[in-house]
């Protein structure tokens, strides 16, 4: 069987897709998502640098058991109620208010997104269609203070 000879155009488009999906499995890793699931909390730090929130470390735990310590937001979510809605359970425990995402999965399809308004002092929940797979929070933000 002869060897068919490789262009190179397809050598270069070859090396390019690669590339491309190289560099993009290794940027999903580096910005890795919060994702929450039904019953559950997640408990992450935000730092405030130049005014931007950047979220550090995180750690899972069960909903109602994951206590905020300084420098913490906690997000829980309840299972599905009765209505097909959830509530995301959310307390912050820093200096300023931050505002964020929550994107409601059913596998990769979205199903709902609400702007989560930050407040501080005390927990507030805000619904969300409880018949997701997962939650994903992302974009977070300094808090504007239009929470109503």
């Amino acid at each position: 069987m002869a060897k068919m000879p490789i262009s190179a155009a397809t050598r270069l488009t070859t090396c390019l897709f690669g590339l491309i999906f190289v560099s993009s499995g290794f940027a999903e890793e580096l910005a890795k998502p919060l994702v929450l699931k039904p019953g559950r909390a997640i408990a992450f730090a935000i730092s405030i640098a130049d005014g931007k929130a950047t979220v550090s470390t995180s750690r899972m735990g069960k909903l109602g058991a994951l206590e905020a310590v300084d420098g913490e937001i906690v997000v829980g979510m309840t299972p599905r109620g009765k209505d097909d809605y959830s509530q995301l359970v959310i307390v912050e425990k820093l200096a300023q208010p931050i505002d964020f995402l929550a994107t409601a999965h059913v596998d990769k399809i979205v199903i709902d997104e609400r702007e989560i308004c930050g407040r501080l002092g005390a927990p507030f929940e805000q619904r969300i269609a409880g018949n997701s797979w997962s939650v994903v929070l992302r974009e977070f933000s300094l808090g504007a203070g239009n929470c109503k």
